[in-house]
């Protein structure tokens, strides 16, 4: 019973000061039943303890990048007891990072777009750019191949914007450009996703990481202004996720401010934190989101369309009064393309720019990487869809 007793006040450190009488009576309630003396004993030998810090080198070791130890204790066995807990991100560091971020971007000048003739076919393109995991591997024992490194993800990005020019030929130039990030953009800090537990394969670093996908993304996007696809460009983004959280936050609000500041006058951002968010174009709303959030979902939103998740958005769509006349939930997460049609909306998975990891192989099989793109008409129903594949895992 003393042993019980001494974990429980090592746990709960507040009653190694209360009265012997008092923790008398909450051992009791824990059915730890001692004399007031062995109470009295069990206090003394806690407060040595306590006074003794516990150091372990090989503890030290062990712990993961993105963790730190909650708490050390002796065991009543005289081992050494340790409990981990994944570190918070300080809502101060990210504000003062933005600080700095806009401090810098006060030094840029703004660019006068060249404007070329306004579009006049007043449609939309939207590219579902999502799950892009740059700095995952695809380990080289995985059942099939998919090679993805830096200069992998730069050639697909190349090879999107070759397709969305594609698209401008064959339309027109549009009205909008939506450019979609519906998370993951980066696989995730200290190889370990928001909830942490398990390690990742990875091929680049955390700066590596975030260093990319800011390059990129701005990259792709001052390309597609040069070559005046739309009369305006819309950078929109979710950070609520299950492998960048806040980690990819910070990159996605570097990108963002870094439009706002350049590209005043053509270039539009929208960026959410939340689970669901939308934004409406013409006739159209767009509810988006990647589909499992960094802390709470057990699973995220399903591949094809159940009453749960059914009801799940009509809710959302209520409490959010959305009225628009076509509806449109686009997601990430799953890696695959499907379109379910509830009564009230659309319902759409998209493809993941990386393509599959060996978990994915060895669980489902081989996958596609690829984007997938839509060209709507903003003020009727008409919509085209397409995609872009950078090929089948072999």
């Amino acid at each position: 019973m003393t042993d019980k007793a001494l974990e429980f006040i090592l746990e709960k450190r507040g009653w190694i000061k209360k009265r012997p009488a008092d923790l008398q009576e909450r051992l009791e309630r824990n059915d730890i039943i001692l004399s007031i003396d062995e109470v009295r004993e069990v206090q003394s030998k806690a407060r040595r303890q306590i006074k003794e810090p516990i150091s372990d080198a090989s503890i030290a070791e062990a712990i993961p990048e993105n963790m730190s130890v909650r708490r050390i204790w002796v065991t009543p066995n005289g081992g050494t007891g340790v409990s981990y807990e994944k570190k918070k991100d300080s809502e101060t560091s990210f504000e003062q990072i933005e600080d700095s971020i806009r401090d810098l971007l006060e030094s840029i000048a703004p660019v006068k777009t060249k404007r070329n003739a306004p579009s006049l076919n007043g449609r939309m393109l939207s590219v579902f750019s999502t799950d892009k995991h740059i700095g995952a591997h695809t380990a080289s024992n995985s059942m099939y191949e998919n090679v993805y490194n830096a200069q992998e993800v730069y050639n697909r990005h190349d090879r999107l914007i070759e397709k969305i020019n594609d698209q401008a030929g064959i339309f027109g130039k549009f009205k909008i450009l939506a450019f979609y990030d519906l998370g993951d953009p980066v696989d995730g800090a200290g190889g370990q996703t928001t909830r942490g537990g398990h390690g990742l394969p990875q091929n680049m670093d955390d700066r590596e990481q975030i260093d990319t996908f800011i390059k990129v993304t701005i990259d792709t996007i001052e390309q597609l202004i040069a070559d005046d696809i739309a009369e305006e460009i819309w950078f929109i983004a979710t950070t609520n996720d299950n492998h960048a959280g806040s980690f990819g936050h910070g990159a996605v609000r570097a990108i963002q401010m870094y439009l706002e500041a350049k590209y005043p006058d053509v270039v539009k951002t929208k960026v959410s934190v939340q689970l669901l968010d939308h934004i409406t174009f013409g006739d159209h709303t767009y509810i988006f989101g990647h589909g499992k959030d960094d802390s709470d979902m057990k699973s995220g939103m399903p591949l094809n369309l159940d009453l749960k998740t059914e009801n799940f958005i009509n809710d959302y769509i209520d409490r959010k009064k959305i009225r628009s006349p076509h509806i449109h939930l686009v997601k990430g997460d799953l890696h695959q393309s499907s379109v379910n049609y509830a009564k009230r909306f659309r319902y759409k998975n998209n493809m993941s720019m990386y393509g599959a990891s060996k978990w994915i192989h060895t669980n489902f099989g081989s996958g596609d990487s690829g984007v997938d793109l839509e060209i709507t008409d903003l003020n009727s129903e008409e919509i085209h869809e397409t995609r872009i594949t950078f090929g089948r895992d072999s």
